[in-house]
């Protein structure tokens, strides 16, 4: 296979609409197209996926993830409408349509039909861990009628764990972002736990003052009327708190 003629460092990622109107339709209509990049492959002979794979990038200065071929379908009988997909010399791997299709549109019309495959080969470490995209021109653009079927496919190769790259990084990060959150609730709880007991000292040293200020002399028995305002602050710690410090400090400048 012949290598890309693109500058290095550049990557090709073509959207679906320019791979069908940009590369395969001038190619089945025998027109010039950008060459170099989308190569002829048979996808369908006795060559595996990962054979081709390493094929492409042993020529390419530039080992991207995805690679693009032109190849040919090959009908199971002469006069059928049905396309062989077994690969390889012993024809045991098979590439399995996953859906139906999807039409691709542009400027409001029909311009093809993308399907997607997996490589299945039931034994083989490769079974399962191909995919492949295949890209077919709408009808109604085809100019030049023969007996050949060319079409432009993708082929991808699988993320061993099932996850993508960018999904283990996501998962990584909000894994990173629960245990900040966690750790920061454990010292927001200590010290709570901090302040609360402070707080309760503090609460207890004021009420024992305001008891024994309320059960000494009678000269300096608390105020009747403060000593129902205590009363009406409940159960909240917080009003305990404050109306016994006012206090205290009312005593002390008093």
């Amino acid at each position: 296979m012949g290598g890309y003629q693109v500058p290095v460092g550049y990557r090709f990622t073509p959207s679906e609409e320019e791979l069908l109107l940009h590369y395969l339709l001038p190619r089945v209509n025998g027109n010039d197209y950008p060459k170099g990049v989308v190569l002829d492959c048979d996808l369908y002979g006795t060559k595996e996926p990962w054979t081709i794979w390493r094929d492409f990038h042993h020529s390419s200065p530039d080992d991207q993830e995805d690679i693009y071929v032109f190849t040919t379908l090959k009908k199971k009988t002469p006069n059928g409408s049905r396309f062989c997909r077994t690969v390889g010399a012993a024809g045991t791997g098979v590439w399995k349509g996953e859906d139906s299709g999807k039409k691709i549109r542009a400027c409001g019309n029909d311009i093809g039909i993308r399907k997607r495959f997996r490589y299945m080969n039931p034994g083989s470490p490769h079974d399962d861990r191909w995919i492949m995209l295949e890209f077919q021109l709408d009808e109604s653009l085809v100019r030049v009628r023969n007996k050949e079927t060319i079409v432009l496919c993708l082929v991808r190769k699988k993320e061993t764990s099932g996850k993508s790259k960018l999904e283990e990084r996501q998962n990584h990060e909000v894994d990173m972002a629960s245990r900040g959150e966690i750790q920061a609730q454990h010292v927001h709880d200590d010290q709570q736990q901090h302040i609360d007991a402070s707080t309760y000292d503090q609460l207890r040293f004021l009420d024992d003052y305001l008891m024994n200020d309320i059960e000494g002399e009678q000269d300096t028995m608390v105020n009747p009327t403060l000593l129902a305002q205590y009363g009406q602050q409940g159960t909240s710690t917080e009003d305990q708190l404050r109306f016994l410090e006012d206090y205290l400090m009312n005593d002390i400048e008093g």
